[in-house]
């Protein structure tokens, strides 16, 4: 298909430009990617080169979740007290709401609604794997986050035939049928090349893959791929979407309830608050 095959080159191409890990954020998260042990003291002394994720990561050690009775001043103890998890969670989500920041995205798309989506989309991943079993469950925030980056990556190559998309659709279902007719391709195809282009593991290039299809087994241990579609479709029904005309009908409880999830109310509470953060954090 020659016009499919130049429009996802044109595509790939302007996308290689996106500015989504660099600097510290870059050799921070190469710790993670060699699936080695990483220490506090490592991740510490990366993060103390950048003053502003230096400030996020001791603001939230601080906050009143974490801080107790106690304020910490040094990165390694507030480390420490939040946890390797979640400070890998704010960096991952840092690298990508900073370098999204200059990207210029055609109308009438919003990319507010996009970070926020792919914000809440981690954060319930992460969730999930922590309450059901799972495959892969130390890919759950970085997958969730970057399950929807084929968007973007359409927008920024091919921004015409984005917009016209854009403007008639009103979520993923009808919007997957329009790019199968009009580039040949779908944003979470082109999506799962763009993130093994970053290097970023199988895993999680498979679960953007997935994210494709209308229904997945939910089945345990879930799939890293079923994680994430769960995540978005909460994050969907939470008001939280990439559409602004979308009318998600809220299934959250619906789906909570396949997924083994036995305090639904708790998870939902810890979602908030997790959410919050991390949007605090990437303001």
């Amino acid at each position: 298909m020659p016009v499919a095959y130049d429009l996802r080159s044109r595509a790939l191409s302007a996308a290689d430009a996106l500015p989504v890990v660099a600097g510290v954020l870059q050799k921070t998260l190469g710790l993670y990617a060699r699936h080695e042990d990483v220490s506090i003291s490592q991740l510490a002394s990366n993060i103390e080169q950048d003053v502003v994720i230096s400030g996020t990561i001791l603001g939230i050690a601080n906050s009143a979740m974490y801080g107790g009775h106690s304020t910490v001043s040094g990165i390694r103890q507030a480390i420490a007290r939040i946890g390797m998890n979640k400070t890998r969670n704010v960096l991952l989500g840092l690298s990508v709401t900073r370098g999204f920041r200059t990207v210029k995205v055609p109308s009438p798309w919003s990319l507010t609604r996009f970070n926020a989506h792919s914000l809440a989309s981690a954060t319930l991943s992460d969730l999930i794997v922590r309450n059901a079993r799972s495959a892969d469950p130390e890919w759950a925030f970085m997958a969730g986050l970057l399950h929807d980056i084929g968007l973007l990556v359409i927008a920024v190559g091919l921004p015409e035939q984005f917009g016209t998309m854009m403007r008639h659709t009103g979520g993923d279902a009808t919007l997957v049928d329009q790019e199968l007719e009009l580039l040949g391709f779908t944003h979470f195809d082109i999506g799962a090349e763009m993130i093994a282009r970053w290097n970023c593991p199988v895993p999680v290039q498979k679960a953007a893959q997935i994210c494709e299809h209308a229904a997945v087994d939910l089945e345990q241990p879930l799939t890293l791929g079923a994680v994430v579609k769960s995540a978005t479709t909460i994050a969907d029904s939470q008001k939280i979407s990439n559409f602004s005309a979308a009318q998600h009908q809220d299934i959250t409880g619906e789906l909570l309830e396949a997924l083994d999830i036995t305090k639904p109310t708790e998870f939902i509470a810890e979602f908030r608050s997790d959410y919050r953060d991390l949007q605090s954090s990437a303001a």
